[in-house]
């Protein structure tokens, strides 16, 4: 969500509202001073948005054990290929900025041993099979941000496509430093 000036210091004036105590009759009728007035330092930053795409497969973050660092398997080979992907795909400032949220849309092919009706039917269609969109979501986050626990705000969508169409879209806002 988009905020314009407006609505943040609306914000801000009913939480400073709610916050107050309630004052006598003779307090409410006084001017506040120029003080408590709110400066343009205590608006919040403004934000940017960036998307980016990856082309390829989506794929789940899997379970990792501690013999993963000695003993790579293949799954744990192709996870780190994908952030890897991620990570050349991404703006320079998204890995660096103060990102706040994160939206995810992920295109899985339909698979080849499926009937033309079936794949006709469900091509650009919301995908109900693995991988699960939450572990899609995390290995995104996990390879673009150190501390992905920053993020306050995440979607993340999966749809059928069309062999050869394979990508993860994704958008991320940030604030502006």
């Amino acid at each position: 969500m988009n905020w314009t000036r407006e609505q943040a210091l609306q914000l801000e004036n009913t939480r400073r509202q709610r916050a107050v105590n309630i004052k006598s009759q003779d307090q409410a009728t006084e001017k506040t001073p120029d003080s408590e007035k709110i400066a343009i330092k205590d608006l919040p930053p403004l934000t940017g948005e960036a998307s980016f795409t990856v082309m390829g497969d989506s794929m789940g973050k899997p379970r990792m054990t501690q013999r993963d660092r000695w003993k790579k398997r293949p799954v744990v080979e192709r996870y780190h290929d994908y952030c890897d992907r991620i990570k050349e795909a991404a703006p320079t400032h998204v890995l660096t900025a103060d990102v706040y949220a994160i939206e995810i849309d992920a295109y899985i092919e339909l698979p080849k041993s499926w009937s033309k009706k079936k794949r006709l039917a469900l091509a650009d269609k919301p995908c109900r099979a693995k991988p699960d969109w939450d572990n899609i979501a995390k290995g995104c986050c996990d390879a673009l941000f150190e501390d992905d626990a920053k993020i306050a705000d995440g979607h993340a969508r999966k749809f059928w496509c069309w062999p050869g169409y394979a990508r993860t879209e994704i958008r991320v806002q940030f604030y502006l430093k």
